[in-house]
Order: structure tokens, then sequence, then C-alpha cells
């Protein structure tokens, strides 16, 4: 079985939560019972495929993430600026010949890492990722929507042309490089898988208590 290095993706500074992160840094604002980034963390340490995990920090959380027990890598804020990016400093600073899983710590999803691997190689694809129905308009134009029947990508659409919007987590090829201005989500050796399950973006206060809440009553069944 083909392996995989697992990316945790814990280096933003968490700006859109406003006075919360004066307090504590957005992976660790808490999700009912933990700290938004294990659900992220528990997401690839649960992948079959995946047999080495890193977290890409700061200088504020390196120390934290390293009782973990995992590397963790301090990213260089002039490099990345997205997840591609962050891989691409992933890779040079690691130099590891494996495939990415990339995943954002400020996510709380139930997406089958195994089903994205697993088409990722028998698809011999270059990226794979999720799609994921948006009904709340005003949010998905704030985030990346990609319509499947004109298999084109749009980046914060202010009329967003379709109601799917793209999640992580990402598989990645090792070789492909993305540079500054890419649409990497229009590549055309790219699977997209449409997402049933739930997901949650820990945005802004309503989505900490939204998914709270969520957890809470999907734990107590």
């Amino acid at each position: 079985m083909e392996k995989f290095l697992g990316v945790l993706f814990c280096g933003g500074r968490g700006t859109r939560l406003g006075e919360i992160t004066r307090f504590i840094s957005k992976s660790f604002v808490p999700i009912h019972d933990r700290p938004v980034f294990r659900y992220g963390l528990d997401l690839l340490e649960k992948a079959p495929a995946v047999d080495e995990i890193v977290i890409l920090t700061n200088d504020d959380n390196d120390a934290k993430f390293k009782t973990l027990g995992y590397p963790t890598i301090i990213q260089d804020a002039d490099v990345v600026f997205d997840m591609f990016s962050g891989w691409q400093y992933i890779k040079h600073i690691t130099g590891t010949q494996k495939h990415g899983v990339l995943v954002p710590s400020d996510n709380v999803t139930d997406v089958d890492i195994q089903r994205l691997t697993d088409c990722f190689i028998e698809q011999n694809k270059e990226l794979v990722f999720s799609l994921y129905t948006v009904p709340d308009r005003a949010k998905l134009a704030q985030m990346g929507c990609y319509d499947t029947k004109a298999g084109k990508f749009y980046y914060k659409h202010p009329d967003p042309p379709t109601s799917y919007g793209v999640i992580a987590p990402y598989v990645v090829k090792n070789t492909l490089t993305v540079d500054a201005g890419d649409n990497i989500l229009d590549h055309p050796n790219a699977a997209q898988y449409i997402h049933e399950g739930y997901w949650f973006d820990i945005g802004d206060h309503k989505s900490i208590i939204e998914t709270s809440l969520f957890i809470m009553q999907r734990e107590n069944r």
C-alpha cells in the first residue's frame, strides 16, 4: 500500500475570530470537549494510508505541539500563504518523497481520507478533494466553490454559480508544484468527491457554538 505524509496546518493566526485569539490561539479554540486542531489530527491518525504526520505551526505554538510527539515545522510567513504553498514549503524543508494529505486545523468534518487516497492511487490522480453543499450563500461567497458541470473552480465569487464548496483534506502528488497565482483546483488531472457527511469551518463565534452543539448531540446519541 502506498504511504502518505499527513500535514496538519496550524500556522494561522486566526484573525477571523477577533477578540478570542487575544487569549487563545485559533488551533486551540475549544469545540465541545477538545481543541479544534484535535479533530483534524484525528482524521490523519485514523487514515490507514497515512504513516507519517508533521504539524506546520508558528513560533507561538511550536512548543505546545511538540508535546504531541509529532515533528513540527515553523512556517515561514513570507512563503506560506495557503495549504498548497505550505505543502511546497514542507517538501523543501523535509525533502519528503511521499505524496501528501493536507488537513486544516480549523475544520471539523468526517471526510473519509481513505476514500480520497484510494481514488488518488487507483485513478492515478495528481490532486483529489471533496465538495460539500453549502446552503449559506454568504458563506459560500467567502470560500472556494466548484461547478461540476463546467469543471471550474471559483474563489470568493460574489454570486456563486454552484452550491458546492471546496473542502479539505486535499490529497496531492509529491511532484505537483504550485506557482504564485496558480488556480491549482482547476488542475486537469484532479478528482472530486461529493461529501455527504458533516463539515464545519471554525471562522467566527457562531461557528464555534454551532459546531460544539452538533458534536455534543452526536456523541450523546
